[in-house]
């Protein structure tokens, strides 16, 4: 990776209750991680859904954490400007950012980042154009046309702000992740990857193999990167 940009972070997203936490802690203490927790009310406790009782263990783990919010949660965030079951536990201090997935066109993003920094977090939504990122500046903007099922976009698109931080997601895994650095990275900037079905295994639970692989191959031989 000669010249190369490394994301600031990696995003894992998917912990649920079949997670183990010291595994979790070991890769935090060796890579710079985010480990995105996905809210739902209709999916809570399942598979990529953590049981509130496991997002509570977190709080004294020392991890950085990211809340994805997703279904009535998020739709109530959008058309009615709160989430109120949901407000109290995500802006008690465990979290630093929190994401709104929607596919919703006509989502403002200067209301969601408004209702995020009530809350004292930064604000994610995602983004769908391979040609550039949203020119709004109100919330981190994540390129992502998979929506969590695992498909690679034909192109990822750069920002012309160096300084300005963007993810990107859709596909990456530990078979795919350098080539996906070799080219995002391929241009100095800011940026994150975010991963859920690449790090998750033939039962759908996160497979923590899987996300030490991928870390290695980014962040090894750091004297040869940017």
């Amino acid at each position: 990776m000669n010249n190369i940009t490394r994301p600031e972070f990696i995003t894992l997203t998917g912990a649920d209750d079949r997670t183990d936490l010291g595994r979790m802690r070991e890769l935090s203490r060796a890579y710079p991680i985010e480990w995105g927790i996905l809210f739902s009310p209709e999916r809570r406790g399942g598979p990529r859904y953590p049981s509130l009782s496991f997002v509570s263990a977190l709080r004294f783990g020392g991890f950085r954490l990211s809340a994805h919010v997703c279904g009535k949660y998020a739709r109530d965030i959008i058309e009615h400007g709160h989430a109120f079951e949901l407000e109290s536990f995500i802006g008690s201090g465990i979290f630093q950012r929190v994401q709104i997935n929607t596919a919703d066109p006509e989502v403002d993003p200067r209301k969601v980042g408004q209702w995020a920094q009530r809350l004292r977090l930064n604000a994610i939504l995602q983004c769908r154009n391979d040609d550039h990122f949203p020119v709004s500046t109100d919330v981190h903007w994540l390129f992502d046309r998979s929506g969590g099922k695992g498909l690679s976009p034909d192109k990822w698109p750069h920002t012309k702000d160096a300084r300005r931080l963007v993810g990107y997601a859709g596909g990456i895994g530990p078979d795919n992740v350098s080539d996906v650095v070799q080219t995002i990275g391929a241009i100095e900037h800011s940026y994150w990857l975010d991963m859920e079905t690449g790090v998750r295994d033939e039962c759908d639970r996160m497979d923590m193999d899987a996300c030490g692989r991928v870390c290695a191959q980014v962040f090894s031989h750091e004297e040869e990167v940017q």
